[in-house]
């Protein structure tokens, strides 16, 4: 860098001034931006998670009464504001509940926060809101403006005073340590000198000593340095042994976390994402063998009212009651899982629907007749049942959802307490068997 030949040591000094503080004006311009940009963007994220929580303790009893009048009212009203393009209600299953865009032109920076609908410290759903981020633009130009006309002055000045202080401290010196360094390197019947032996009484003086000191501790540091990689070596081999150990420890944990990930923790049944990855094989194997594969949809009637008459504590003990009921009921091979809420369901390998049918009515004789008592308090439970079974028509894993759904639905639609199959038309073949 500066190797130009023509040029003097103060031109390439005056060079290198103005490189060194432009790239500096250019990385702490950089940094000052950076950080301004990201005090800026704290702040509106702040503020506007500060919003979320406000509309989310608004909305609470709007979710809990399913009242989608109101929210969508609020959510009207609310994108009218200029920086909110969009909000977004969700359920406690994620599900949308609301959503709505602003139909002003969206800026194309923009932020999306989010809070937690909590009811009885309990979540229930969640408010997404995507915030404008004009007002970062406009701040990050500012502050763009005014970085650069403190740089320009700073710049100037330091530079004046770093040419003067350098070429009076440093230039000078070392153009005298020159001369004498190419009276050495320029005898070509000199060998190269492991010391420089100069005694000027000033600063070429101390930098032939500190030349000398120097090479004398390359040396010292070249012994340490391998002592220590001798040392290393040693270290190594301990390191290694401890590796192979925690290993062991780490795989135990990883099996934990494993276990802990496919398991609901309130009724310790397979929750959601392990029972998907069973019913795609099953249901691989069901079609490659042609097996019969069944499906029950099962959920608590009037959970809501449970949960609201008794507390959530009562109706969380209901859940792992009937987790306990149902595995009480269902062979080893049956695959039983929470998949959110108070819905359930049984996945029963080489099973048709009629003989899952008979299982239903199993359960439901068993949950009729156990009493649900919590707290000295009676609780009346009861639940639907939907089954489903892979036929021709049924081709593919969400349609055997749906279809359980739909008979789940025409159980609820029935009367409750009872056990649909799908197709309905079954449901009379059962009952006569």
């Amino acid at each position: 860098m500066l190797n130009l030949p023509h040029l003097g040591l103060r031109t390439k000094l005056v060079l290198l001034v103005v490189i060194g503080i432009t790239f500096t004006s250019i990385i702490i311009g950089g940094f000052r931006l950076a950080s301004e940009k990201e005090r800026i963007t704290d702040a509106i994220n702040h503020a506007g998670t500060a919003r979320a929580s406000l509309i989310a303790e608004t909305i609470a009893h709007l979710i809990i009464g399913y009242d989608y009048t109101n929210m969508e009212f609020l959510a009207e009203r609310i994108v009218l504001q200029n920086d909110i393009h969009q909000i977004i209600i969700r359920s406690r299953a994620e599900k949308i509940m609301v959503a709505r865009d602003s139909k002003k032109i969206p800026d194309q920076n923009s932020l999306r926060v989010s809070a937690p609908v909590l009811y009885q410290n309990e979540k229930i759903g969640s408010v997404e809101l995507l915030l404008s981020l004009g007002e970062l633009d406009r701040a990050i130009s500012a502050t763009y403006r005014h970085i650069i006309l403190e740089l320009l002055f700073s710049g100037f000045l330091l530079g004046g005073v770093i040419y003067l202080g350098a070429s009076w401290l440093i230039i000078k010196p070392i153009s005298r340590f020159r001369k004498l360094m190419h009276g050495i390197v320029s005898n070509p019947n000199t060998d190269i000198p492991q010391k420089l032996d100069i005694e000027t009484n000033d600063e070429i003086d101390a930098l032939a000593a500190m030349f000398n000191n120097m090479n004398q501790q390359v040396q010292d540091v070249q012994e340490r340095l391998r002592q220590k990689i001798n040392l290393a070596d040693s270290a190594l081999i301990a390191i290694n042994d401890q590796l192979r150990s925690r290993t062991t420890d780490l795989e135990k944990a990883l099996t934990l976390v494993e276990k802990l990930a496919t398991t609901d923790s309130l009724t310790s049944l397979p929750n959601r994402r392990y029972f998907d990855d069973q019913i795609n094989t099953s249901f691989a194997r069901a079609q490659r063998r042609g097996e019969p594969l069944s499906l029950i949809l099962l959920d608590i009637d009037f959970f809501k009212q449970i949960n609201d008459t008794f507390g959530h504590a009562a109706g969380d003990f209901v859940l792992q009651e009937l987790a306990e009921l149902i595995k009480s009921r269902i062979r080893d091979s049956d695959i039983l899982a929470r998949l959110g809420g108070d819905e359930f369901a049984i996945l029963l390998d080489h099973t048709a629907a009629t003989d899952a049918k008979m299982l239903s009515d199993l359960i439901l004789a068993k949950i009729r007749s156990h009493e649900f008592i919590h707290n000295g308090e009676h609780i009346s439970v009861s639940v639907s049942m939907g089954i489903a079974q892979i036929t021709r028509s049924i081709v593919g894993i969400e349609s055997l959802y749906s279809a359980a759904d739909k008979a789940l639905y025409e159980a609820k639609r029935s009367g409750r307490d009872q056990v649909a199959i799908y197709p309905y038309t079954l449901n009379q073949q059962a009952l006569r068997s």
